[in-house]
Order: C-alpha cells, then structure tokens, then sequence
C-alpha cells in the first residue's frame, strides 16, 4: 500500500527542504516537521477505544490510543535522524531502534547493513524513518533485516520522497509494507539519486562527511 500525504502543510514544507539554498539548521526543521505531521497522518489508522474523564465541570467522552505503546520505530542512519524527531514527538511512548546501511555508489547499488540496533518487533508496529527511497535497495535490505528479528504486526515505512521504481521493487520483495510518502517521482539519475528529489539528505542536513 501506498499512501501520499497531500496535506497542504506537508507539501509546502516539502517545498522548502528542496531548495537547493537551504541550510542545515532549515532543512533539519523542515523534516522534523514533516515527520511530525506523517505521523499525524498515520495515527488515524491506529486502534483506539472509547474513554472517560472528569473535566472541572463534568463528565466527557474520549478516546485512548490503544497501540501506543505497540510502536517501534527505526532510524536510517543518519538521514533520518531529524525526521525521526518528528515521529517521536508525537509517539513519544514509541521503542527506537538504528539501522546503518551503506549504498554503493554505482550500479547495482549493493547494499550493506553494517549495524543494527532493533527492538524486539515480534507482533509490533515498525516504523522504518528513511527520507529517500530511491533505488529500493537499502530499504530491502533494512526490512529484510527487520523479518530476521521477529514478525512486526505492520510494517510502515515513513518517507517523504520516493521513486517509481524504488516503491516498484520494495512492495515486490515486501508486499505486506504500508508505504508513507509526501512525493512519487519518475527519474533515477546515473548515481541512484531522485530527479528533481533534493538532493543527499543526510548532507544537507549534517554536512559532507570527509571520507
């Protein structure tokens, strides 16, 4: 399943992180935001039941979030880390585990799971934080590692922009995953990097590393 989020607030604040002038501190708050209204957006499809509480007048109906405390969420080292802010803040009872994942820089873009760090998932609700999903590789190889620990109840991944082809070849290998987007885009370039995209997220938001 593929779900875009074309909410207003969403799309213009994806407008901002784009620009090729931004900085840093501007990006990191623009995916902390975007992840905090992903998040949002996810929470309707989660299970609630009703609820009571006692206001300084009376007596109001409510309702309480059931899965709460059912959710795992994990980080993509290191692009996700800001907008995994954002998913927390909302889920702030939320497990968070990290994933470091090395692409290749040319075709076919091999994948290494160099270091993971996961809760326990068995019958959990995992959340995978990662800002692009370009190729697909990286986030096969992340879910793939996922299933070696345990069996989630979902699976959900929390993205903002994705390819064609990358959502093409994850929900072939995983098509059980609920895929959260804030954009589809057509074209790879030569180097696996989405056209228009915004570029390497992990870069803009914490600079170019030096090796």
């Amino acid at each position: 399943m593929i779900k875009v989020v074309r909410h207003v607030l969403v799309q213009e604040k994806l407008g901002v992180i784009r620009n090729k002038s931004i900085n840093s501190i501007q990006f990191r708050e623009g995916m902390i935001e975007i992840g905090r209204m992903i998040s949002y957006k996810f929470a309707n499809t989660l299970k609630t039941e009703p609820s009571r509480v006692e206001t300084p007048l009376g007596i109001s109906d409510g309702i309480k979030i059931t899965d709460r405390k059912d959710i795992v969420v994990v980080n993509v080292l290191r692009a996700a880390i800001p907008l995994v802010e954002g998913i927390m803040s909302v889920f702030s009872e939320a497990q968070c585990g990290v994933v470091g994942a090395w692409r290749s820089d040319t075709p076919p873009f091999n994948v290494n799971v160099g270091y993971a760090r996961i809760s326990d998932v068995q019958d959990k609700i995992v959340v995978v934080a990662d800002p692009m999903l370009a190729t697909g590789n990286t986030m096969n190889a992340i879910l793939t590692r996922i299933k070696e620990s345990g069996t989630p109840r979902r699976l959900v991944v929390f993205n903002v922009i994705a390819s064609e082809e990358g959502l093409k070849k994850v929900l072939e290998k995983h098509p059980e995953v609920e895929i959260y987007t804030c954009s589809v885009e057509k074209k790879l370039n030569k180097e696996g990097y989405i056209v228009p995209g915004l570029g390497d997220a992990g870069d803009i938001a914490f600079g170019k590393p030096c090796n």
